[in-house]
């Protein structure tokens, strides 16, 4: 382990070089399916109105597996995006009645989860990524 004073004493965190963590996706826990759950989304999360903190204005690739059980975050303040990790029953999270979308697939399928969390088509990328960006130039955010 590299440990010590100078500009090195920070190197490494974990088991993992600082800036080559894998991603979030790669190693998260996914829960099987249930017999009684069927394919596709789950419950009526997706329909809840309002929408989430941007948390980036890109989506990000997923490549999904059978019978495995996705909760795509909604309220953006999961510290693994684009799944959920519990964040939204944190007291430092504002209530934003905002709950997970609970997605199972059918087959093996590769899709892009939104991560500005303005979309239409919960839990997957519309394309709202587009306005965010225009949103923000108007704002004068990054002058």
């Amino acid at each position: 382990q590299k440990t010590g004073f100078g500009p090195n004493r920070l190197h490494r965190k974990g088991t993992h070089f600082v800036g080559t963590e894998p991603p979030a996706l790669k190693y998260h826990l996914l829960q099987d399916k249930k017999p009684s759950e069927e394919y596709g989304l789950q419950g009526t999360n997706h329909e809840l109105p309002g929408t989430g903190k941007v948390h980036s204005k890109l989506p990000t690739k997923v490549h999904m597996k059978k019978d495995k059980v996705y909760a795509w975050c909604s309220c953006g303040y999961s510290g693994s995006q684009p799944l959920c990790d519990g964040s939204h029953n944190s007291i430092r999270i504002p209530d934003l009645k905002l709950k997970p979308v609970r997605f199972i697939p059918d087959k093996d399928m590769t899709v892009w989860l939104c991560n500005c969390k303005q979309t239409k088509n919960r839990p997957f990328c519309d394309g709202s990524h587009k306005l965010v960006a225009d949103e923000d130039k108007k704002a004068g955010l990054f002058d």
